[in-house]
Protein backbone atom coordinates (compact mmCIF):
# COMPACT_ATOMS: atom_id res chain seq x y z
CA UNK A 1 0.00 0.00 0.00
CA UNK A 2 1.12 3.59 -0.68
CA UNK A 3 1.64 5.93 1.91
CA UNK A 4 -0.49 8.58 1.71
CA UNK A 5 0.63 12.38 0.73
CA UNK A 6 0.60 14.94 2.82
CA UNK A 7 -1.73 16.72 0.48
CA UNK A 8 -4.35 14.07 0.79
CA UNK A 9 -4.26 13.76 4.83
CA UNK A 10 -5.07 17.17 5.10
CA UNK A 11 -7.75 17.23 2.73
CA UNK A 12 -9.11 14.43 4.79
CA UNK A 13 -8.99 16.37 7.41
CA UNK A 14 -10.74 19.00 5.93
CA UNK A 15 -14.04 16.70 4.60
CA UNK A 16 -14.53 15.37 8.32
CA UNK A 17 -14.16 19.06 9.48
CA UNK A 18 -16.89 19.45 6.79
CA UNK A 19 -18.71 16.92 8.12
CA UNK A 20 -18.27 14.47 5.23
CA UNK A 21 -17.32 10.79 5.66
CA UNK A 22 -14.52 9.19 4.09
CA UNK A 23 -15.81 8.31 0.24
CA UNK A 24 -18.15 11.26 -0.22
CA UNK A 25 -17.59 14.35 -1.55
CA UNK A 26 -17.45 17.09 -0.02
CA UNK A 27 -20.84 19.16 0.20
CA UNK A 28 -21.11 22.26 -2.20
CA UNK A 29 -23.84 24.13 -2.04
CA UNK A 30 -25.43 23.92 -6.13
CA UNK A 31 -24.62 27.24 -8.30
CA UNK A 32 -26.59 28.43 -10.87
CA UNK A 33 -25.46 27.92 -14.42
CA UNK A 34 -24.27 30.52 -16.67
CA UNK A 35 -25.56 30.39 -20.04
CA UNK A 36 -23.46 29.57 -22.66
CA UNK A 37 -22.18 32.83 -24.71
CA UNK A 38 -23.52 33.62 -28.43
CA UNK A 39 -19.80 33.04 -29.10
CA UNK A 40 -17.75 30.87 -27.37
CA UNK A 41 -14.14 32.18 -27.29
CA UNK A 42 -12.63 29.64 -25.02
CA UNK A 43 -9.98 27.57 -23.38
CA UNK A 44 -8.96 23.70 -21.80
CA UNK A 45 -7.90 24.27 -18.55
CA UNK A 46 -5.86 21.08 -17.87
CA UNK A 47 -3.84 20.34 -14.22
CA UNK A 48 -0.53 20.02 -13.74
CA UNK A 49 1.11 17.43 -12.08
CA UNK A 50 1.59 18.99 -8.91
CA UNK A 51 -1.42 18.59 -6.77
CA UNK A 52 -0.34 22.09 -5.31
CA UNK A 53 -0.94 23.96 -8.27
CA UNK A 54 -3.66 21.36 -10.16
CA UNK A 55 -7.58 22.05 -10.21
CA UNK A 56 -8.87 24.05 -7.28
CA UNK A 57 -5.56 26.15 -6.15
CA UNK A 58 -4.69 29.66 -5.59
CA UNK A 59 -2.34 29.30 -9.26
CA UNK A 60 -5.74 27.57 -10.95
CA UNK A 61 -7.63 30.78 -10.27
CA UNK A 62 -4.82 33.14 -11.42
CA UNK A 63 -4.47 30.98 -14.20
CA UNK A 64 -8.34 31.50 -15.09
CA UNK A 65 -8.60 35.47 -14.12
CA UNK A 66 -5.56 35.58 -16.75
CA UNK A 67 -7.51 33.84 -19.04
CA UNK A 68 -10.79 35.84 -18.33
CA UNK A 69 -8.64 39.07 -19.05
CA UNK A 70 -7.70 37.48 -22.69
CA UNK A 71 -11.62 37.48 -23.30
CA UNK A 72 -11.90 33.80 -22.60
CA UNK A 73 -15.63 33.55 -21.94
CA UNK A 74 -15.70 29.76 -21.50
CA UNK A 75 -13.43 27.14 -20.19
CA UNK A 76 -13.36 23.28 -20.36
CA UNK A 77 -12.47 20.96 -17.12
CA UNK A 78 -10.88 17.58 -17.82
CA UNK A 79 -11.60 14.49 -15.58
CA UNK A 80 -10.09 11.66 -16.42
CA UNK A 81 -10.95 7.91 -16.09
CA UNK A 82 -8.24 5.18 -17.04
CA UNK A 83 -8.66 1.83 -18.92
CA UNK A 84 -5.89 -0.67 -18.63
CA UNK A 85 -5.99 -1.39 -22.22
CA UNK A 86 -7.97 -1.73 -25.12
CA UNK A 87 -9.77 -4.87 -24.12
CA UNK A 88 -10.50 -3.66 -20.47
CA UNK A 89 -14.67 -3.57 -19.14
CA UNK A 90 -13.95 -1.81 -15.58
CA UNK A 91 -13.74 2.61 -15.79
CA UNK A 92 -10.98 3.74 -12.83
CA UNK A 93 -13.05 6.64 -11.87
CA UNK A 94 -11.23 9.04 -10.65
CA UNK A 95 -11.19 8.85 -6.16
CA UNK A 96 -12.93 11.20 -4.23
CA UNK A 97 -10.29 13.48 -3.26
CA UNK A 98 -9.43 14.01 -7.15
CA UNK A 99 -13.11 14.58 -7.79
CA UNK A 100 -12.98 17.44 -5.44
CA UNK A 101 -10.05 19.16 -7.10
CA UNK A 102 -11.97 19.26 -10.46
CA UNK A 103 -15.37 19.90 -9.04
CA UNK A 104 -13.79 23.17 -7.24
CA UNK A 105 -12.30 24.18 -10.32
CA UNK A 106 -15.56 24.38 -11.94
CA UNK A 107 -17.16 26.44 -9.06
CA UNK A 108 -14.20 28.75 -9.31
CA UNK A 109 -14.57 29.17 -12.96
CA UNK A 110 -18.01 29.95 -12.37
CA UNK A 111 -17.65 32.19 -9.89
CA UNK A 112 -15.62 33.86 -11.94
CA UNK A 113 -18.89 34.41 -14.12
CA UNK A 114 -17.11 32.13 -17.17
CA UNK A 115 -19.67 29.80 -18.40
CA UNK A 116 -17.91 25.97 -17.93
CA UNK A 117 -17.45 23.04 -19.89
CA UNK A 118 -17.31 19.31 -17.95
CA UNK A 119 -15.16 17.06 -20.44
CA UNK A 120 -14.69 13.24 -19.21
CA UNK A 121 -11.51 11.54 -20.73
CA UNK A 122 -10.73 7.78 -21.33
CA UNK A 123 -7.18 7.26 -21.08
CA UNK A 124 -5.84 3.81 -22.05
CA UNK A 125 -2.65 3.03 -19.63
CA UNK A 126 -1.03 1.08 -22.30
CA UNK A 127 -1.29 4.55 -24.49
CA UNK A 128 -3.70 3.17 -26.96
CA UNK A 129 -6.18 5.60 -28.57
CA UNK A 130 -9.69 5.49 -26.62
CA UNK A 131 -11.04 5.77 -30.85
CA UNK A 132 -10.29 1.76 -31.28
CA UNK A 133 -11.91 0.91 -28.39
CA UNK A 134 -15.20 -1.32 -30.25
CA UNK A 135 -15.85 -4.00 -27.51
CA UNK A 136 -17.15 -6.91 -30.48
CA UNK A 137 -18.12 -9.53 -28.01
CA UNK A 138 -22.08 -8.76 -26.60
CA UNK A 139 -20.98 -9.36 -23.14
CA UNK A 140 -17.89 -7.22 -23.25
CA UNK A 141 -19.93 -4.58 -24.41
CA UNK A 142 -22.41 -4.78 -21.83
CA UNK A 143 -20.37 -4.64 -19.30
CA UNK A 144 -18.23 -1.50 -20.49
CA UNK A 145 -21.29 0.26 -21.02
CA UNK A 146 -22.39 -0.20 -17.17
CA UNK A 147 -19.17 0.94 -16.33
CA UNK A 148 -18.97 4.04 -18.71
CA UNK A 149 -22.37 4.73 -17.29
CA UNK A 150 -21.53 5.10 -14.24
CA UNK A 151 -18.23 6.95 -14.62
CA UNK A 152 -20.46 9.42 -16.51
CA UNK A 153 -23.43 9.31 -14.17
CA UNK A 154 -20.63 10.65 -11.70
CA UNK A 155 -19.49 13.53 -13.84
CA UNK A 156 -23.51 14.73 -14.57
CA UNK A 157 -23.90 14.84 -10.67
CA UNK A 158 -20.82 16.69 -10.06
CA UNK A 159 -21.83 19.08 -12.80
CA UNK A 160 -25.56 20.06 -11.67
CA UNK A 161 -23.28 20.63 -8.03
CA UNK A 162 -21.12 23.41 -9.61
CA UNK A 163 -23.50 24.65 -12.20
CA UNK A 164 -21.75 23.63 -14.90
CA UNK A 165 -23.04 24.96 -18.71
CA UNK A 166 -22.37 21.56 -20.71
CA UNK A 167 -21.12 18.62 -20.10
CA UNK A 168 -19.99 16.38 -22.54
CA UNK A 169 -21.22 12.20 -22.74
CA UNK A 170 -18.31 11.27 -24.02
CA UNK A 171 -14.62 12.07 -26.21
CA UNK A 172 -13.90 10.52 -29.02
CA UNK A 173 -15.60 7.39 -29.28
CA UNK A 174 -15.16 6.46 -33.06
CA UNK A 175 -14.94 2.89 -33.14
CA UNK A 176 -18.25 3.09 -31.78
CA UNK A 177 -20.08 6.36 -32.45
CA UNK A 178 -21.12 5.16 -35.89
CA UNK A 179 -23.30 2.08 -34.75
CA UNK A 180 -27.17 1.69 -34.16
CA UNK A 181 -26.28 -0.44 -31.59
CA UNK A 182 -24.74 2.59 -29.48
CA UNK A 183 -27.00 5.35 -30.64
CA UNK A 184 -29.61 3.15 -28.41
CA UNK A 185 -27.32 2.83 -25.45
CA UNK A 186 -26.51 6.53 -25.78
CA UNK A 187 -30.01 7.20 -25.58
CA UNK A 188 -30.26 5.40 -22.22
CA UNK A 189 -27.28 7.00 -21.22
CA UNK A 190 -29.07 10.43 -21.58
CA UNK A 191 -32.00 9.54 -20.00
CA UNK A 192 -30.11 8.71 -16.55
CA UNK A 193 -27.99 11.76 -16.55
CA UNK A 194 -30.89 14.03 -17.35
CA UNK A 195 -32.35 12.89 -13.88
CA UNK A 196 -29.50 14.33 -12.33
CA UNK A 197 -28.36 16.98 -14.55
CA UNK A 198 -30.42 20.26 -16.29
CA UNK A 199 -27.51 21.60 -18.29
CA UNK A 200 -26.44 21.24 -22.13
CA UNK A 201 -25.16 18.35 -23.36
CA UNK A 202 -23.37 17.59 -26.00
CA UNK A 203 -20.39 14.88 -27.26
CA UNK A 204 -16.78 15.40 -28.91
CA UNK A 205 -16.68 13.61 -31.94
CA UNK A 206 -12.83 13.21 -33.49
CA UNK A 207 -12.62 15.38 -36.41
CA UNK A 208 -12.90 12.23 -38.56
CA UNK A 209 -15.86 10.66 -36.92
CA UNK A 210 -18.39 14.11 -36.86
CA UNK A 211 -19.94 13.00 -39.98
CA UNK A 212 -20.74 9.53 -39.13
CA UNK A 213 -21.61 10.15 -35.14
CA UNK A 214 -25.52 7.97 -35.08
CA UNK A 215 -27.02 10.20 -32.48
CA UNK A 216 -26.43 14.03 -33.44
CA UNK A 217 -30.09 14.26 -32.76
CA UNK A 218 -30.04 13.64 -28.90
CA UNK A 219 -27.64 16.21 -28.19
CA UNK A 220 -27.97 20.39 -27.44
CA UNK A 221 -24.92 21.15 -29.37
CA UNK A 222 -22.61 19.35 -31.51
CA UNK A 223 -19.16 18.42 -30.75
CA UNK A 224 -16.26 18.27 -32.17
CA UNK A 225 -12.57 18.13 -31.66
CA UNK A 226 -11.03 19.92 -34.61
CA UNK A 227 -7.28 18.69 -35.13
CA UNK A 228 -8.33 19.10 -38.89
CA UNK A 229 -4.80 19.25 -41.18
CA UNK A 230 -4.92 22.25 -42.90
CA UNK A 231 -3.98 21.19 -46.07
CA UNK A 232 -2.92 22.40 -48.95
CA UNK A 233 -1.76 25.09 -47.20
CA UNK A 234 -2.83 27.30 -43.79
CA UNK A 235 -5.12 29.90 -45.31
CA UNK A 236 -7.23 27.48 -47.76
CA UNK A 237 -7.10 24.64 -45.08
CA UNK A 238 -8.49 26.87 -42.39
CA UNK A 239 -11.51 27.81 -44.87
CA UNK A 240 -11.88 24.32 -46.44
CA UNK A 241 -12.52 23.65 -42.32
CA UNK A 242 -15.27 25.82 -41.75
CA UNK A 243 -16.96 25.05 -44.60
CA UNK A 244 -16.96 21.60 -43.45
CA UNK A 245 -18.07 22.25 -40.34
CA UNK A 246 -20.80 24.51 -41.11
CA UNK A 247 -21.91 21.74 -43.63
CA UNK A 248 -22.21 19.41 -40.30
CA UNK A 249 -24.05 22.21 -38.80
CA UNK A 250 -26.73 21.73 -42.10
CA UNK A 251 -26.92 18.39 -41.89
CA UNK A 252 -27.60 18.21 -37.98
CA UNK A 253 -29.28 21.10 -37.51
CA UNK A 254 -27.75 21.74 -34.81
CA UNK A 255 -24.88 24.82 -34.08
CA UNK A 256 -21.34 23.26 -33.90
CA UNK A 257 -18.46 23.71 -30.89
CA UNK A 258 -15.35 23.04 -31.67
CA UNK A 259 -14.54 21.64 -27.96
CA UNK A 260 -10.36 21.55 -28.70
CA UNK A 261 -8.41 22.69 -31.57
CA UNK A 262 -5.00 23.38 -31.01
CA UNK A 263 -1.37 23.81 -32.66
CA UNK A 264 2.36 23.54 -31.69
CA UNK A 265 4.19 26.04 -31.57
CA UNK A 266 6.87 23.83 -34.01
CA UNK A 267 7.23 24.52 -37.80
CA UNK A 268 4.73 22.40 -39.78
CA UNK A 269 2.82 21.75 -36.84
CA UNK A 270 -0.49 22.65 -38.86
CA UNK A 271 -0.37 19.25 -41.09
CA UNK A 272 -0.60 16.72 -38.02
CA UNK A 273 -1.81 18.99 -35.45
CA UNK A 274 -3.34 15.56 -33.23
CA UNK A 275 0.79 14.82 -32.84
CA UNK A 276 1.43 15.08 -28.61
CA UNK A 277 4.86 17.24 -28.20
CA UNK A 278 6.39 14.00 -27.03
CA UNK A 279 6.00 12.27 -30.07
CA UNK A 280 7.27 14.63 -32.80
CA UNK A 281 10.59 13.92 -34.38
CA UNK A 282 11.23 17.80 -34.59
CA UNK A 283 11.77 19.34 -31.25
CA UNK A 284 12.48 23.47 -33.08
CA UNK A 285 10.52 26.01 -31.08
CA UNK A 286 8.34 28.18 -33.99
CA UNK A 287 6.11 30.64 -32.38
CA UNK A 288 5.32 32.20 -35.83
CA UNK A 289 4.13 29.27 -36.87
CA UNK A 290 1.30 28.76 -33.98
CA UNK A 291 0.13 32.42 -33.69
CA UNK A 292 0.06 32.09 -38.06
CA UNK A 293 -2.16 28.48 -37.61
CA UNK A 294 -4.32 30.56 -34.81
CA UNK A 295 -4.62 33.35 -37.02
CA UNK A 296 -6.35 31.89 -39.99
CA UNK A 297 -8.47 29.78 -37.79
CA UNK A 298 -9.81 32.75 -35.96
CA UNK A 299 -10.86 34.42 -39.33
CA UNK A 300 -12.48 31.84 -41.04
CA UNK A 301 -14.06 29.49 -37.71
CA UNK A 302 -15.48 32.13 -35.98
CA UNK A 303 -16.88 34.16 -38.68
CA UNK A 304 -19.12 30.71 -40.31
CA UNK A 305 -22.42 30.59 -39.75
CA UNK A 306 -23.15 27.33 -37.35
CA UNK A 307 -19.82 27.86 -35.85
CA UNK A 308 -21.02 28.59 -31.93
CA UNK A 309 -17.02 28.79 -31.50
CA UNK A 310 -14.00 27.00 -30.26
CA UNK A 311 -11.84 26.26 -27.20
CA UNK A 312 -8.07 26.05 -27.62
CA UNK A 313 -6.53 23.15 -26.45
CA UNK A 314 -4.45 23.57 -23.51
CA UNK A 315 -3.68 25.50 -20.71
CA UNK A 316 -2.14 23.95 -17.77
CA UNK A 317 -2.67 25.59 -14.29
CA UNK A 318 0.93 26.80 -14.10
CA UNK A 319 0.61 27.83 -17.50
CA UNK A 320 4.41 29.62 -16.42
CA UNK A 321 6.12 26.55 -15.19
CA UNK A 322 8.35 25.43 -18.14
CA UNK A 323 7.72 21.88 -16.58
CA UNK A 324 4.16 21.98 -17.56
CA UNK A 325 4.68 21.57 -20.97
CA UNK A 326 7.67 21.47 -23.31
CA UNK A 327 8.11 24.53 -25.36
CA UNK A 328 7.05 23.34 -28.28
CA UNK A 329 3.97 22.23 -26.74
CA UNK A 330 0.25 23.83 -27.58
CA UNK A 331 -0.18 25.81 -24.92
CA UNK A 332 -0.34 29.56 -26.32
CA UNK A 333 0.32 31.81 -23.19
CA UNK A 334 3.55 33.76 -23.45
CA UNK A 335 4.27 32.69 -26.69
CA UNK A 336 3.28 35.25 -30.34
CA UNK A 337 0.01 33.25 -30.18
CA UNK A 338 -1.55 34.48 -27.22
CA UNK A 339 -1.45 38.05 -28.67
CA UNK A 340 -3.18 36.61 -31.81
CA UNK A 341 -5.66 35.27 -28.72
CA UNK A 342 -6.00 37.86 -26.92
CA UNK A 343 -6.82 40.65 -30.20
CA UNK A 344 -9.18 37.84 -31.63
CA UNK A 345 -11.01 37.27 -28.28
CA UNK A 346 -11.55 40.84 -27.75
CA UNK A 347 -13.18 41.45 -31.08
CA UNK A 348 -15.79 39.21 -30.17
CA UNK A 349 -16.03 40.21 -26.36
CA UNK A 350 -17.10 43.37 -28.15
CA UNK A 351 -19.66 41.49 -30.65
CA UNK A 352 -21.24 40.18 -27.36
CA UNK A 353 -21.36 43.42 -25.28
Amino acid sequence: MKRASKTAVVLLGLMLVLGCRPGKAPTIPPRDKIALPKIVTGANLRAVGDERRGYGTPKARETLARLKSLNVNTVAILMEGYLENIESVEIEIPNRIHLARIEAALVDANRMGLSTILIPHLYLKDGAWRGHITMSEPQDRDRWWASYTRFIEEAARMSERSGTTLLSLGVELKGMSAELDTRTRFRVLRQKVKKVYRGLITYSANWDEAESVQFWDLVDIVGVNGYYPLVPDIERGSEAVAQRLHELHQSTKKQVLVLEVGYRSGPMSHLKPWDWPEDVENKEVDEAAQAKNWAAILANWLTTNGIRGLLVWVIPTDPDDPASEPPHGFNPLNKAAEQVLKRAFSAYASDEG
